[in-house]
Order: structure tokens, then sequence, then C-alpha cells
């Protein structure tokens, strides 16, 4: 009944406001401050005398320019419900007061805690907002509903939290609907092709977390597509779906936004199929400068970027990067949803992919795949491909995979290197090494300078021209000198790491719930971070070997942990009497050569002798450091990562001290010669100066 009276009188304001002409004099911008800690309720007019409740805040109507404003460390439980609407550059705006932690919105597990209803100028801000329950259901923190056909505009959601939303995270089965409108935010036109569409909807600067269902999704479309869409900035981690939908939007614009662990959380997925950044029954989306990373198994989807059905125009993504999704990197899907396949063209250009090798796209429309880089160390490139596909200027250095044949699919000037072949009808390829700078050190898309290219690359300046280029490389160079893969600036000479960290280029350790991130070896096999804890391994936790006292693993798992040795050269300082190494081998590799350069230009080789993986025992003059009963692998069932983990074989981590100089000061370690794919070879996770 609430709703009811709600939509009646947001009606009621919005034909007034279209009949009554406009006052000669601008209404004068009203304060109300909200304390639902405070004993008694006011007006609200002061911070004396605050409101002290959300249905205190419900039962007022708001105007042009008022400022609700919460009390920071406070909590209002129940629901937020705001009647009333701005004006363009005059909206209502909902925010904080006072220093401290952002107020929390506290909904009552009902659908929403927040709830937008054919409001316009209305801005959300530095709140906290959550919608927790004890079992799911179709639920959300933020939502927003058109319901008429009036047109609506200026919504803004900026700086917010949004967390502990029990949404469903089912999308198969009876209730399977409530997952496409369960999310952190939710945009939501209901009955299709009935409501008025937003011109101006932006939601940047939010962090979105443990939210069933997803994190940002604007759904269904109603008697137009909405306008102005930017989604910027957003922190999404641990979502129980996808990361971002936008559905309905005309030009929409989706960058810079960082999602994390799909299908995790406090509200994990359960079954059904999610994408990292998506859209459906849009025109012309661009998403560029996004990262997705670290998704879990689902059906078929859990890629990174996907051009659904319903796309008129083009489905462009650009200087985009991801990594280890379960799904890998694209899929098309134009043809296999309930909207018609427009046949938009889908433009994948300068973009990075750091294990991430699955392209899936079969749809009978245009697919352009130009100037990526992909770097496949554990996973192998998968490719499913419809007609009228080209592969241009792209960089894939894989461990494993092929490149499909087909009427209509072409490639041109692409770099293959690893174990994998160029495709006959490359006339222009290049298959020697394609001079990465540091390929799989990457951390995040504003870190993967390892994928410019080195001096004497054979990459540098031999791309061929071709149409939809853009007009500048991931990196922001423009591209007047065109190179293959994602980097068109100057090449760059190889460089010394500062720390070992800054040299990892492997996943070794994987979570039990979630193995598919692991590339210990080119099977996709890898330590359990958790079978590691119980030998002893702790994250964060210090070990000693041999003298020395190691951090371990003191990133999250499924992020790059371990150098794989490709002579890789990493500063050192200090004096003592060893190094101290911690790691293991790989494919029977279980002895390196590395080299110490001293202060004064002296250097000296010294032979390191780890165990294999799956060795018990440590070779002589090294110790055993934890060995784990199990090990992960790729999950055998997407829904179920226990699949993922193997007694067949339990896997070691060793130490080993090789003799210094004591009287010199180490200047750097180089690491033995090797690729950096998880072939055969060493691996080291730490290295310490030691005695």
């Amino acid at each position: 009944m609430r709703i009811q009276q709600r939509l009646a009188l947001v009606g009621a304001l919005a034909a007034l406001s279209g009949v009554i002409a406009s006052p000669a004099y601008a209404a004068p911008a009203r304060n109300f401050f909200v304390d639902c800690q405070a004993a008694d309720g006011g007006s609200g007019r002061n911070a004396s005398e605050p409101l002290n409740s959300l249905a205190a805040v419900n039962a007022l109507t708001f105007r042009a320019k008022d400022h609700v404003k919460f009390r920071a460390g406070t909590v209002c439980a129940g629901r937020l419900e705001p009647v009333g609407s701005g004006a363009a550059g005059q909206p209502i705006t909902f925010t904080s007061y006072d220093e401290g932690p952002k107020p929390i919105i506290q909904g009552d597990g009902g659908e929403w805690a927040v709830h937008l209803v054919d409001n316009s100028h209305v801005t959300l801000e530095k709140l906290h907002i959550t919608n927790p329950a004890a079992t799911t259901a179709k639920r959300t923190g933020v939502q927003y509903n058109s319901t008429t056909p009036a047109a609506k505009a200026g919504i803004v959601l900026r700086d917010l939290e949004i967390s502990d939303v029990a949404g469903w995270g089912n999308k198969t089965g009876a209730n399977s609907s409530w997952f496409s409108y369960s999310a952190g935010i939710s945009v939501q036109a209901l009955p299709d092709g009935v409501p008025g569409a937003i011109d101006g909807l932006t939601i940047t600067g939010n962090y979105i977390h443990d939210t069933g269902g997803g994190g940002i999704k604007i759904s269904r479309k109603g008697n137009d597509y909405h306008r102005g869409v930017y989604i910027a900035r957003n922190t999404i981690r641990a979502v129980g779906g996808d990361g971002i939908v936008v559905h309905a939007s005309d030009k929409p614009l989706v960058e810079h936004n960082l999602f994390d662990e799909g299908g995790a959380g406090k509200y994990p997925y359960v079954d059904g199929n999610f994408a990292g950044m998506w859209p459906i029954n849009s025109i012309d989306p661009v998403f560029q400068y996004n990262e997705v990373t670290r998704q879990r198994p689902t059906i078929y989807d859990s890629t990174a970027w996907d051009c659904d059905g319903g796309i008129k125009g083009s489905c462009v993504y650009q200087y985009n990067y991801s990594h280890d999704n379960a799904g890998g990197f694209f899929l098309g899907c134009q043809g296999c949803t309930e909207f018609p396949n427009y046949k938009a063209t889908a433009v994948l250009r300068f973009n990075i992919a750091q294990d991430d090798c699955r392209i899936a796209n079969t749809d009978n429309a245009p697919f352009r795949v130009y100037n990526n880089t992909f770097f496949c160390s554990s996973q192998k490139i998968d490719m499913r491909l419809n007609q009228d596909t080209r592969f241009v200027n792209n960089i894939f250095y894989a461990a494993q995979g092929t490149f499909p044949a087909g009427t209509g699919v072409t490639y041109d000037a692409n770099v293959y290197h690893g174990g994998v072949a160029a495709p006959a009808g490359d006339a222009r390829a290049i298959t020697a090494e394609p001079g990465l700078a540091a390929p799989g050190t990457a951390t995040g898309a504003g870190d993967v300078d390892g994928y410019k290219l080195l001096t004497g690359s054979p990459a540098f300046g031999t791309g061929v021209a071709v149409e939809g280029l853009g007009d500048r490389d991931y990196f922001g160079n423009p591209l007047a000198t065109l190179s293959r893969g994602a980097y068109s600036g100057p090449a760059v000479e190889r460089q010394t790491f500062a720390t070992v960290e800054a040299a990892y280029n492997n996943v070794g350790v994987s979570s039990d719930l979630n193995p598919n991130t692991g590339g210990f070896s080119t099977s996709g096999r890898s330590y359990s971070g958790q079978g590691l804890e119980k030998a002893g391994l702790v994250p964060g936790k210090t070990v000693n070997v041999l003298g020395a006292d190691f951090v371990w693993h003191p990133r999250a798992y499924g992020w790059t942990d371990n150098v794989k040795a490709a002579g890789q050269t990493i500063a050192l300082s200090g004096r003592g009497s060893k190094l101290v190494l911690l790691g293991a081998g790989g494919f029977k590799v279980r002895e390196g050569v590395f080299t110490l350069t001293y202060t004064d230009g002296t250097t000296e080789d010294r032979t390191v002798r780890f165990g294999d993986q799956w060795d018990a025992t440590a070779p002589e003059g090294g110790v055993l450091v934890a060995r784990a009963s199990y090990h992960n692998r790729t999950q055998t069932s997407y829904k179920n990562p226990a699949t993922g983990q193997t007694t067949e074989s339990g896997v070691s981590v060793f130490g080993y001290a090789v003799p210094l100089d004591a009287g010199k000061t180490v200047a750097s370690v180089t690491f033995p010669q090797g690729s950096p794919l998880a072939d055969a070879g060493f691996h080291v996770f730490d290295l310490k100066i030691a005695g």
C-alpha cells in the first residue's frame, strides 16, 4: 500500500509541475539533519533537533536544492523511500555530516534499502547502505524504479559504500528472474515498454562488495533508451554475480571500474551464469580503462567482457585489463538472448589479457580484434569463432592452443609465440619471441609496463594499418609508429626489478574456493593456499628458513606470487653469509644457476637446488619447508569448487641457501634463463640475505 500511495503523490506532483507556472523567485535551499541515534526526534531543520528515523524522512516531500544530511557514525534501520524531485543543477542531495564513518542505511531485509521511484534530479552520496538477511531473495541496496511514462533525469549515485545485500544468486529454477534484479545498485523500468527513460544517470566512485546477484545492474527497457549513462571509478569486489550490466542505454560510457572476485562474497553465486562487464539491448556502448579479475566459474560465461543481445551500432572494448577469469577474455552473445541480433560490430582493441585466453564468439555479426596482447602463461588459447571475424596486430604469447580456420575468419600481422603455431592464412605472421618487457607481472590496470616492447622486439613498428583502430594505444601513446600488441610507444630497455615482488609473473597458489586462478604449471595446477596453511605456511605469518625470516604470501590467493625464472635481474642490498631462496621447480627442473653481482662489479654464479613441486623430499643441501597433502586444479564441476582439489599427489615448497662473500655488498641477483610461461623451470616465492 505504501508504494501505491507514494506513486500517486509523485504523479500528482509531476502533473502540477506541468500546469503551474514557475514562481518568480527560487525557493530557498533547506537542510534536514538526521540522527537515528538521537533520543527524541525534532524538526530536522538543525543538527541539535534532528529527525531520528527513516520514517520521519520518508514523511517529507523534498524539492530542488534540499539537503538531507545523516550524521556520520550512526545507523538508520529500515528503508529510505524519499518523495520529491529536484531540478536541473539543483538536485535533492542525500549526504552525511560530521566526522566519522559513513552513516549506515541498514535495510530491514525487504526488497530494497533505498528506493527511488520516479524521482528526478536526486543525488545520493557519502552513505553506507546495507540490506542483510538470513536468507537470500530478490533484494537490492539502492533501487531506482521508473514506473510512469514521463521522462526522468539527473540521478547521481556517488561515493557510496554498498555491502551486505542478501540478493539472489541463482539464475536457474523457479525464481531465476530474481537474479536479474538483485545487486548493490539496480535501475529498473517496469513494466516493459511503458516507463520513461532517464536522461543523466551517473554512478561513480562507489565501493560495492558482498552483494548477492551482482554489483551494478541497469535492467529492462521502458519507452526509450536511457541517455547520459556514465558508470566510472567504481570498485566492485566479492559479489555473487555480474559486475556491471548496462541495459537499455544509448551510448553508455563505462570506464575506470574494477571488478574482482565475481561470484564470491557473503552471498555467493549459486548456479547459472554471469560475466564481468557487459551491455545488452543498447546502442553503441563503450567500455574502456576497466579491470576484471578472478571471476569464479559458471555454466558458460565468467568472461571479462561480453557483447550481448539487442546491441545496435557497435560494441567497443578498449584499453581494458583482465586476468585469471574462469571463462577467459570475451563472449559474443548477440544471437543467444530474447532480443534481436542487430549484428552490431564488436570491436576489441588495445586490451591486455593475462591468463585470460578464451574467446567465444559464435555471433553472426562483424567481429574485430585489433592490437591486443594476450599472455597465456598456464591457460590455452581457446577460440570459437563465426564468420566475418578479423584478428589483426595482436600478440599471442601462449603455452598452448590453436587458431580455428573458417569461412570469413582472417588473421593478419599477428605475433604467435610459445607453444602455439601461426595459422596458415596469416602471411605476415611473426613467430619469434615478441620482446615484451616483463610479461605476467601486471598487478592491475595501472601496472602493466611489463607489456611494453623492448628494443629489438619484432613487434615494434611492424603493425599494419587497419580501419577502426582509434587514435591511441593502451598506454595513451599516439599511433604514429604502429606496433603489434597493445603498446605502440617508444621501445624500452630491460629493467632491473626493485624487489622480488615486482618480478612476480606467475600465480602459484590458489584458493580452494576458486582453484581455477592457479597456474604453477601449463595444466593449470597450483598449490592450495588452504592446504599449505594446514602444513604451516599461513599468509602474512613469518616462517624461518635456513636462518632467514620470510613473510609467507602477503598477497591474496589468485594473484601473482612467484617469479618463474626467465633471466630477470632483481636488486638486492646488504651483506651476509648466504642468500636463502624459497620456491620449487616445475616439470622435473630441480636446479638452476643464479648470478650474484656485488657493488664492486664482481659476480659469482651459484647453483640453487629445489625439489620438483611434486617431490616429498628436498635435494641435498636444501630443506623441505612445507608439504601439502593435496593441490588444486581446474574445477570439473563449475558450481562445486571442491572438484578442483585432488589428493592424487601432494606438493612441496623448498628452501635452499647459497654462500655469499660476506665482505662485499650484494647489488643484485640474476635468475636462470627460461620462459615466463608456466612450463619447465624454476619458481621463486621469495629470497633474503641472511647470516
